[in-house]
């Protein structure tokens, strides 16, 4: 492999799981989901590359979080 290839491969593939981590943490902490069942977006997320998780977190996470972060509402 060439290696400005490599040099440019390393950044986009730690983007991608850094999304990833990202998603599927809030994934496992959300109540209701939007656009497709909780177990379709878990699928988008891992499986559909960088735009799985880009489309999750902009398009399928609810209002609603499964459980409190801590935080007072107001």
């Amino acid at each position: 492999m060439d290696r400005q290839l490599l040099l440019l491969a390393i950044p986009l593939v730690l983007i991608e799981l850094a999304l990833a981590v990202t998603a599927v943490v809030d994934w496992t902490r959300r109540a209701t989901y939007r656009g497709l069942p909780k177990w379709g977006w878990l699928a988008a997320i891992l499986f559909v590359g960088i735009a799985g998780p880009i489309l999750y977190l902009a398009l399928g996470r609810g209002e609603e979080r499964a459980e409190s972060d801590g935080r007072d509402p107001k």
